[in-house]
């Protein structure tokens, strides 16, 4: 309720502003026509470039490929969730969606993406999969494709997502929405910026959205977010925002689990019951299993940024980015389910493994033991860029030379002990068919703490040079110097909270690395261009030194490791080439296209067992080799026409496979190896396509009133190869009407799955079915 009254204070405090606003304009009109304009946002757009790459060029003098989403499109379909979103960016998927709120994204067949809000990294992304909050704040969303290391640091190996969020703007506007879908969400945003006070500009904006949600699964939001801005003297430009966000969500375990195994039922000959992998044929999936009585999973987030810009000269800009994000993730929750199974004969059903029987009772369910875990982020991010452009003889440079410092600080307060759960409720056996989902209650603490922390030093030097009207080069390279250390600690009174005496010693690891990025761009005329481009990444391997392990590097030879600690294998590395094109005829047609390869070596696989002699004993020692080898290859285009001014249509598809590779075959051990070599990637699809349209009436009765139609087709996805389990490949449609009112009041009316399609997404996991969102608008 409080957060409703603060809504409302604020928007009241918004259409008071407008009416100081409107005097205010007539008062300081010849101010407001010399405003400082480094970053605006509307030149950016007109003239497409992106927020990442910091260098004063058209986007087409790059050779990246780029997709960018804008927040109307985000607002016109009522999308508030990055999974939502990323459906319309050819490249990226995403990946799972695990219990409800934790997330995966891939680029490109590659593992966890990198993602980065307003140009600096979250670290959360690849260090475990985390919730994102609402989108109700953001401008933009890039998706930067290809090998990103020399951009972003470690980890971005199929590419980057940067999300943008809105910035400051010296002109009044103010927007409130209020929506109500099915399963009771509701959702209410309040933006507003413009000029405060003084040089100050601001930008403010509030949510929050509540329900119970599809199968109870759903996400109470609140954020908050701010911007000031303010010209310092004739050439500087300084802008501070900060954000806060209070999410709860529940959870989604799904219903009736698969077996590993075929399962036959006790006194009959025929075939088996339930195959490897299949779902229960008796069992009901539109049944909800979790706790929602003890389960809970919730979050806060805050963060500050600060930007400075300084115009030293005509052609030389220097840029200061400093951030400090914390998060704190409070989760206790059961993950999923089981059966009984025993080893007499009290069941009706059976499987076998490696020539032993196993009795299983597919009457009813069993809740597996909550996970106890409390995740707390901090990281501190600062870049420091000099910008700006030189001529040497015939060519012009446009160069960005930077120095960024990263550092990351991860604490898990975990409670995995044998007595940090306890309670009658724990291990509940649920009626297969109409449970009784409350019994009994349990409670947690935790006990222990695993800590790691990062610290990254990183100097880089972009160049774009044009050599005429058709040719551009792009030259880039970056050195990364990382520290990594990992600690574990004892938690007294299951307190957030650990002395520095019940801290084991840190095991660390010290690397470096260069990446590039270097590329050409044609123009054979104006409207049209082909870019051929190749660039590295990399991902530093995190193990310490084993006594019992044997180490092997990547070409199949036994090496001994520093037993002191420090770095174990070397960093994992790739490279990729990339070609493509893209043509634009002024505002009717947009087409970008693109053909990529990449090869990725030193992964550390592990290569089984073998026996050596110690001291005159023998031992066992498992074998671990850098030896591992993988291959992405694919396509994506995307392509926009306009044929009328209020018509649009846009296209996108992608193909991409990543696949293992056989491993080294050099080298005293190179006998060991994998049996499934060459196999196709589990958890993405190879082909993902979407198609939007949406057209307003001009003129007439029905002037300003929008259709939009949309689908999304996602290939299968495997999760295991070898027995051929997929989830079959899907495709869902959307349509939208939106009305505009004398240009302030718009009504939006949004429909998914148009045609109640049922599909699965996962396994055990039903999607949702055909769902609406309405929505009201004001624009001041």
């Amino acid at each position: 309720m409080k957060k409703v009254v603060v809504l409302a204070l604020l928007l009241f405090a918004c259409v008071g502003s407008l009416f100081a606003e409107d005097k205010d304009k007539r008062k300081k009109k010849s101010i407001t026509d010399t405003i400082f304009r480094i970053d605006e946002v509307s030149v950016l757009e007109k003239r497409k470039r992106i927020d990442l790459l910091g260098l004063d060029v058209p986007l087409r003098f790059v050779p990246i490929t780029v997709s960018k989403l804008s927040g109307q499109m985000l607002e016109r379909k009522g999308i508030v969730n990055l999974e939502d979103a990323v459906k319309f960016l050819p490249g990226i998927i995403h990946k799972t969606n695990q219990l409800g709120a934790f997330q995966r994204f891939s680029i490109r067949g590659q593992g966890s993406a990198l993602i980065m809000i307003d140009g600096m990294r979250d670290e959360r992304t690849v260090s475990q999969n985390v919730p994102y909050g609402d989108l109700s704040s953001v401008e933009s969303i890039e998706l930067i494709k290809g090998p990103a290391s020399v951009l972003a640091g470690h980890s971005a190996m199929g590419g980057v997502l940067n999300i943008v969020r809105k910035k400051v703007t010296p002109d009044f506007s103010a927007n409130a929405r209020i929506s109500y879908g099915s399963w009771e969400e509701k959702r209410a945003t309040l933006g507003f910026g413009g000029k405060l006070a003084g040089p100050l500009d601001y930008r403010a904006n509030i949510h929050y959205s509540t329900g119970d949600g599809y199968r109870r699964t759903n996400a109470n939001r609140f954020s908050l977010y701010g911007v000031l801005g303010a010209n310092v003297g004739k050439v500087g430009r300084l802008e501070v925002s900060g954000s806060y966000a209070d999410d709860k969500y529940t959870t989604e375990i799904g219903a009736a689990p698969t077996v590993r195994y075929d399962v036959y039922e006790v006194g009959k000959d025929a075939g088996p019951f339930m195959k490897s992998g299949e779902r229960h044929p008796y069992a009901d999936y539109h049944e909800i299993y979790n706790d929602y009585a003890n389960n809970r999973m919730k979050r806060k987030v805050w963060d500050v940024t600060a930007r400075y810009t300084h115009v030293i000269s005509e052609n030389m800009t220097l840029r200061e980015r400093f951030t400090y994000f914390h998060s704190d993730l409070d989760y206790c929750c059961v993950e999923g389910l089981g059966y009984r199974t025993s080893e007499e004969s009290i069941y009706k059903w059976y499987y076998t493994s490696k020539g032993k029987t196993t009795y299983i009772n597919l009457d009813s369910v069993v809740r597996n033991k909550p996970l106890n875990f409390n995740p707390d982020h901090k990281q501190l991010s600062n870049v420091l860029e000099l910008t700006g452009n030189v001529e040497t003889g015939f060519v012009k440079h446009h160069y960005t030379l930077g120095w960024s410092y990263f550092a990351f600080d991860f604490v898990q307060y975990n409670g995995y002990g044998s007595d940090d759960l306890w309670g009658p409720g724990l291990g509940a056996v649920l009626a297969l068919k109409n449970p009784q989902l409350v019994q009994g209650w349990w409670d947690s603490k935790i006990s222990a703490a695993s800590l790691k922390t990062d610290r990254t030093h990183a100097v880089y030097l972009h160049d774009v040079m044009e050599f005429s009207d058709q040719w551009k080069v792009m030259l880039s390279g970056r050195v990364d110097f990382y520290n990594y250390k990992t600690a574990t600690a004892k938690v007294l009174d299951g307190k957030q909270d650990y002395k520095k005496k019940n801290r084991s010693e840190w095991n660390k690891v010290k690397t470096s690395a260069f990446t590039y990025r270097a590329g050409v761009v044609y123009f054979p005329v104006p409207e049209l261009s082909f870019y051929a481009s190749a660039s590295s990444f990399f991902n530093p391997v995190v193990k310490f030194y084993n006594p019992d392990i044997m180490y092997l590097d990547r070409k199949g030879n036994e090496f001994n490791p520093d037993t002191d600690g420090g770095e174990v294998f070397k960093p994992e590395k790739g490279i990729s080439a990339e070609v493509g094109g893209h043509y634009t005829l002024n505002e009717w047609v947009d087409v970008n296209a693109s053909v990529f390869y990449t090869s990725r070596y030193n992964i550390v696989k592990s290569l089984g067992d073998t026996t050596v002699v110690v001291d005159g004993s023998t031992v066992t020692r498992n074998i671990q080799g850098q030896v591992g080898r993988g291959m992405s290859k694919g396509f994506d285009f995307e392509i926009v026409v306009r044929p009328l001014p209020t018509l649009r249509f846009t296209t996108g598809l992608s193909w991409a496979e990543y696949r293992l590779r056989q491993i080294a075959e050099s080298g005293r051990f190179s006998k060991y190896k994998e049996e499934n070599k060459n196999v196709r990637e589990t958890g993405v699809p190879r082909t993902t396509f979407y198609a939007y349209a949406d057209y307003t009436i001009p003129t007439g009765v029905l002037k300003n009133l929008s259709f939009q139609l949309s689908g999304n087709f996602k290939d299968k996805v495997f999760s295991d190869i070898k027995e051929r389990i997929y989830t079959p490949a899907l495709w869902l449609m959307d349509a939208g009407i939106y009305y505009t009112i004398k240009g302030h009041v718009s009504l939006a009316l949004n429909i998914n799955n148009l045609f109640d399609k049922e599909y699965f997404e996962k396994t055990t996991v039903l999607g949702k079915p055909r769902n609406y969102q309405a929505s009201v608008s004001y624009t001041f």
